[in-house]
């Protein structure tokens, strides 16, 4: 049994800090937190939000969490941002904080289990390796997965984290997911062409459907038969998210980014931008600065 003489013998060999107010940390380690785990196995077009799943709700999904996605029985199609993804059964797939992301083909038969999750840290720069594509889930990640659940289910929430980490930590190696871009419509494809390039123009449905040559209700019906959400809401989504991305440079004002992004006015930019990520563009542009500070790095 340890004494007090040999406590203070201990303490009496400690270094000097370097720092007095940055020390050892757990720097990249992904220790998640507000753990949330559950599992979707059919379609509900009546609910929203977390509550149903549906490839006909014509909407955007936008969290500020992340959403760790694997697809245990099933396959099907999924918009994240501009682009549609295939889904295959025995992958994982990771969406980002604010990533908008829609359903636009689910199979009659399946068992999705959702894990979502708050991340803080330089953990963060950890996981932006999935933003290359999803994995394949592996007999190491299956056994770690099997583990956080146990633990999660038991709400042990520090032994689930860890869990959740590792399981991370086997996915780093396993066999990167097929990444199959689904292929649009020509008419669907021609359209968020003109839209990505041109979002600081005039993208109201008239402009778009005499600029397609075809007529509005034709041009609504089919984007949104091909693309699954309306085409007012991908010019708005599209709009937002590269603002994200132009607030994230730091170096255009605010005003500046509104015009680019083709919101008429800063007041109706930060009223749009509000509505969809639940903060205002300088408070978003000001988690981006903290979140690309370098890691704290520990004492040696």
């Amino acid at each position: 049994m340890l004494d007090s003489r040999e406590l203070i013998e201990v303490a009496h060999r400690l270094d000097r800090p370097k720092d007095y107010f940055r020390g050892l940390d757990w720097e990249d380690e992904i220790l998640p937190r507000e753990i949330v785990a559950f599992c979707r196995r059919e379609q509900d077009h009546r609910t929203s939000g977390w509550d149903g799943i549906s490839a006909r709700a014509g909407r955007y999904d936008q969290h500020s969490r992340y959403v760790l996605l694997v697809a245990l029985e099933g396959s099907g199609n999924m918009g994240v941002e501009t682009t549609c993804h295939r889904i295959n059964e025995g992958e994982a797939h990771l969406l980002f904080p604010h990533q908008i992301h829609y359903y636009i083909d689910l199979p009659d038969k399946f068992t999705w289990l959702y894990i979502t999750f708050d991340l803080e840290g330089s953990a963060r720069q950890v996981l932006e390796l999935w933003r290359s594509g999803g994995r394949r889930l592996n007999e190491v990640g299956q056994e770690r997965l099997a583990e956080f659940l146990a633990r999660f289910r038991e709400g042990r929430g520090l032994d689930a984290s860890i869990a959740l980490g590792r399981v991370f930590e086997a996915m780093e190696t396993a066999e990167p997911a097929e990444n199959i871009a689904v292929p649009d419509d020509d008419l669907v494809a021609r359209v968020k062409k003109y839209v990505m390039e041109n979002l600081d123009g005039d993208l109201a449905m008239p402009a778009l459907s005499r600029r397609m040559g075809v007529s509005e209700s034709y041009l609504r019906a089919i984007f949104r038969e091909g693309a699954g959400v309306s085409l007012g809401n991908f010019v708005r989504s599209v709009r937002l998210v590269q603002a994200t991305y132009l607030l994230e440079e730091d170096q255009l004002d605010l005003g500046a980014i509104a015009e680019k992004t083709g919101f008429g006015s800063l007041t109706s930019f930060t009223r749009a931008f509000r509505r969809m990520y639940e903060m205002t563009p300088s408070f978003y542009r000001k988690r981006a600065r903290l979140e690309a500070e370098p890691p704290i790095k520990s004492i040696s």
